[in-house]
């Protein structure tokens, strides 16, 4: 197969295919991202503002995450029923209100609480935006694109708030979200679809058939999302352990995710020009490597050109394979709405990384971390090529037939 097929069985002009609509979709689908997107600002807050324990901090910043999860778990049933545009307008309104709610709240539970409340309705409106977006005709380039919006999204928020002093940092994530959250809420109500999209799903989605490759998924994403979730949230202090500033830090994670903008871009002009399997090998190699190398940062003459260097690769590989990994939740059923089970599967795994990680930090070490999360991504791609071999498996009897 040379080209994406993950598209809408219709591919005449709609009106979830208009630019605006798919920007706004993209748009909104990254900024329901918010907090994992700028997870390390996030957390290196939390520790220097409240100056809370490790776990603790892993707490707070899996809040959202889980809140996110729970919300897309329930997407199956509900996501063709309800009107994208109402319920992902009232979505955004709400995520900017609970946000705007943490303003100045510095007490472990009541902000857990806050955090976790701004999760849930995350979760509604991210399961619509990503929905959309493998609805439209060219999901196979709006995926990639969708990666592009979240590298300029989190470029932009590590490089402004680690930028800002101390006693603001936290409030600070806050107004960032705000600000774009705003604008993305009057640009969904004028050009989000109003109709769910237009695949069948009349009758409850039938589990038995696609159990195997969709457990695979699931499993690949979750374990990859693990990974990123304890790795990603203190790659932060992985640096300022080697020896960078904060400063430096903040720059060389913008630089790291403006840079991964190649990933993203390959991934949205190839599409599966290569197949499937070929770029989860490929990126699982690299992705080790470059873990690898995180664990030997100080053994490097130059610690900060390598801390950006290797930053910037992990990066790249990130950005281009996660295209993949929603592509083939796409293609497990041709319904379209066990997608939403990406952001069950991410999120939730997301969700329990930071606290994890926290475990494997050992004296401020983060060495036994990065090991963990090498072991992690073996596993993870072992799952994804398994789907791969089982879609292979399933395709066979159609083409015989």
């Amino acid at each position: 197969m040379s080209e994406l097929t993950v598209t809408s069985p219709s591919l005449v002009a709609r009106p979830i295919d208009r630019p605006l609509s798919i920007w706004t979709l993209l748009l909104a689908t990254s900024i329901n991202e918010a907090m994992l997107l700028i997870l390390p600002s996030f957390v290196g807050a939390l520790g220097d503002d409240l100056k809370l324990s490790p776990e603790r901090i892993g707490l707070l910043a899996s809040a959202d995450l889980i809140g996110i999860a729970l919300s897309t778990a329930t997407g199956p049933m509900w996501l063709r029923r309800v009107s994208w545009r109402r319920t992902g307008v009232g979505a955004l309104v709400l995520f900017a209100v609970f946000n705007a709610a943490c303003f100045g709240v510095t007490g472990f539970t009541p902000l857990l609480i806050l955090r976790f409340i701004t999760g849930l309705i995350a979760g509604v409106g991210y399961t619509i935006g990503l929905a959309g977006v493998m609805d439209t005709s060219r999901a196979d380039r709006n995926a990639g694109l969708l990666l592009v919006v979240q590298v300029i999204f989190s470029a932009l928020g590590l490089y402004a708030l680690d930028a800002v002093p101390v006693p603001w940092r936290l409030n600070s994530v806050y107004v960032f979200i705000l600000i774009w959250t705003i604008p993305c809420a009057l640009l969904a109500w004028r050009h989000y679809p109003d109709d769910p999209g237009e695949r069948v799903q009349s009758v409850a989605l039938d589990w038995k058939p696609i159990a195997l490759r969709g457990s695979a998924v699931i499993a690949g994403a979750g374990i990859y999302f693990l990974m990123i979730g304890g790795v990603w949230g203190y790659l932060e202090g992985i640096a300022r352990e080697a020896g960078l500033s904060l400063v430096q830090t903040g720059q060389a994670l913008s630089v790291g995710l403006a840079v991964s903008l190649v990933g993203a871009g390959v991934a949205a002009s190839v599409g599966l020009r290569f197949g499937r399997a070929l770029p989860l090998v490929v990126s699982a190699v690299v992705q080790i490597a470059s873990l690898y190398m995180l664990a030997r940062l100080r053994q490097f003459g130059d610690v900060v050109l390598a801390f950006y260097v290797i930053n910037a690769v992990f990066q790249v590989m990130w950005s281009y394979i996660i295209p993949y990994f929603m592509v083939m939740f796409a293609e497990v059923e041709p319904t379209g709405r066990f997608v939403s089970m990406y952001g069950m599967s991410t999120h939730l795994t997301l969700a329990i990384g930071p606290y994890v990680g926290a475990f494997f930090v050992a004296h401020g070490r983060h060495e036994p971390l990065l090991w963990m999360g090498m072991a992690l991504i073996v596993l993870c791609y072992g799952a994804f090529l398994w789907a791969v071999w089982l879609g292979r498996v399933q395709e066979r009897p159609k083409e015989l037939a």
